[in-house]
């Protein structure tokens, strides 16, 4: 009961190469998501590790400025006391 005609060789041939066609662009445009999800996870990380780094040298700054405050107070109560 062959009520339908077969398709011809060309028309399979043809519905062949645009299924082909559409499965490398969804290809295509999953692997430009993908790349586009690592660069952001990349930038996110470096960005985190300048942030830690920058909260490390503050850090040390403000160490070496309470040093340098508590030295040169203790210098001013000397002179303070020869007055």
């Amino acid at each position: 009961m062959n009520w339908f005609p077969k398709q011809s060789a060309w028309d399979e041939m043809e519905a062949a190469r645009l299924k082909r066609k559409e499965m490398i662009s969804s290809f295509q445009s999953q692997s430009q998501a993908l790349v586009a999800g690592f660069q952001a996870a990349a930038n996110i990380q470096i960005q985190g590790i300048g942030e830690l780094a920058a909260q490390s040298a503050q850090s040390r700054l403000q160490a070496e400025l309470d040093a340098r405050r508590k030295e040169l107070e203790e210098r001013y109560a000397k002179f303070d006391k020869l007055f």
